[in-house]
């Protein structure tokens, strides 16, 4: 089992969204979060024009098989360069090493 994360801004939140359902996401969770940097700073998260130093942003995720997973990433990564975004969506996979089970 995988952990899929997405992070991108509130106003893209319907387009990844369908991005997600068109990698076979049947269900993930959203939560709001605010993103800080330094001005001259850009590690590759955040928009390297952006000259502003807190973003209203969220943060997606669900579990899923990797197969999932990987597509999600696949469309995210193609939807970023076809749109040349100044806010680029990122997303990430972990390892879900362990779970609770109903039984």
């Amino acid at each position: 089992m995988k952990l899929l994360i997405v992070l991108s801004i509130q106003e893209y939140q319907e387009q990844v969204a369908r991005l997600l359902q068109d990698a076979g996401v049947k269900r993930f969770s959203v939560t709001d979060i605010v993103g800080y940097k330094q001005k001259k700073e850009n590690p590759g998260w955040f928009a390297a024009d952006s000259t502003s130093a807190k973003t209203n942003s969220i943060l997606l995720f669900s579990f899923l098989e990797k197969e999932i997973a990987d597509k999600a990433v696949a469309e995210i990564d193609t939807c970023n360069l076809e749109t040349e975004n100044p806010f680029p969506v990122h997303a990430f996979i972990l390892d879900v090493e362990n779970f609770s089970k109903l039984f």
